[in-house]
């Protein structure tokens, strides 16, 4: 089930990073991106689909807010990291940068500290930088990748509250995590907080999976998490509201009422979640009078966010079909075996 909870930080600056500027979207603002981002993506997807594969991450602030308690993977991750480029670089030797046929344009300085614990990272769906930051104030050099550029630039907002050395090891790319293609090679990749669940298709997963061999290093190591998925959270009552919360809206200061349903699709194994703001409007601050339903209807945003699941024993025949041997594979972020009551899967790989 997608960690959904409403009421989760850090110096490149957004003129290093070739950023453009911020963004602050009003909700019609917010939609109306969604929907043209929507339009740009795979015409074989509907429109339902399209749109909740990016709507979720117009509002980089809201986004960032909703998990700004959402800890366990970052800590995970940047444990990993260095676990894997120390045996990288005692097994296959590392050049200054930790990238193997760096590209010219990714001018990413190399980490001060030793190059046997601290490389460079490939992530990609990085979204707001908040896994990525953190690889940052590790030593580690990153290079992170995503599609959305509300989210790229919340994560060049991050990282303007890092050290200056922090940020030279830092770089942005707006790509499809699918179909990218950089003249560099990575040891460590990593794919988090469900991001391989926009993988709708097998031809999607194909695809990704192709592009991160051709990126990694020989030797490299590829890691990522999806949800295990929980039969019961995929069949609940889609009439019905869940998760109801009262929260204060981070930009707007607005008092908010969060709730969420869905619908999931057995056949495709695609959920899509419907995730409901509302502002809390009951009565009229000028009349005191209660707000009608149309009134109160007005106020209600909802942002679609379409995810596919995947089965464990699926998930490792479509590595081994793509080329990939897991080398690890646990049921939460302590690193606990996977099993019937595990949330989550965190996989560790490498092409064979």
């Amino acid at each position: 089930m997608p960690d959904t909870t409403a009421p989760v930080s850090d110096e490149p600056t957004a003129a290093d990073l070739h950023e453009e500027p911020h963004l602050d979207p009003t909700e019609e603002d917010a939609g109306q991106m969604a929907r043209e981002f929507a339009d740009d993506l795979d015409d074989d997807l509907d429109d339902d689909l399209a749109l909740g594969a990016c709507e979720h991450y117009v509002d980089a602030d809201l986004y960032d807010y909703e998990y700004r308690r959402r800890r366990d993977d970052v800590h995970f991750y940047r444990a990993i990291a260095t676990e894997l480029m120390g045996e990288w670089a005692r097994n296959h030797g590392a050049d200054k940068n930790g990238i193997d046929n760096a590209a010219p344009h990714l001018t990413i300085r190399a980490p001060k500290r030793s190059t046997k614990r601290f490389g460079t990272v490939l992530e990609l769906a990085c979204g707001s930088g908040r896994i990525t930051s953190a690889l940052l104030r590790a030593g580690h050099g990153v290079v992170g990748v995503d599609i959305s550029q509300p989210m790229l630039q919340k994560a060049g907002q991050r990282f303007t509250r890092l050290g200056r050395a922090a940020r030279a090891r830092a770089a942005l790319v707006c790509a499809d995590m699918r179909y990218f293609a950089m003249e560099a090679r990575f040891p460590v990749i990593f794919m988090a907080f469900n991001a391989f669940e926009h993988l709708y298709t097998r031809t999607d997963v194909a695809a990704c999976l192709n592009t991160v061999r051709r990126h990694l290093a020989p030797g490299g190591t590829f890691v990522f998490d999806v949800q295990n998925p929980d039969m019961h959270w995929l069949m609940r009552d889609p009439r019905k509201r869940w998760s109801r919360t009262r929260f204060t809206h981070p930009r707007t200061g607005q008092r908010m009422i969060y709730s969420t349903n869905h619908d999931y699709d057995a056949v495709s194994q695609i959920v899509l979640i419907r995730l409901y703001y509302e502002t809390e409007a009951d009565t009229d601050t000028d009349t005191g009078s209660a707000s009608s339903a149309d009134e109160q209807a007005s106020v209600t945003q909802v942002v679609t966010l379409s995810q596919r699941k995947f089965f464990p024993a699926e998930l490792e025949a479509l590595l081994h079909a793509n080329g990939f041997t897991i080398s690890a594979r646990y049921g939460d972020f302590q690193r606990g075996p996977l099993d019937n009551d595990s949330e989550s899967q965190i996989v560790v790989c490498r092409p064979r």
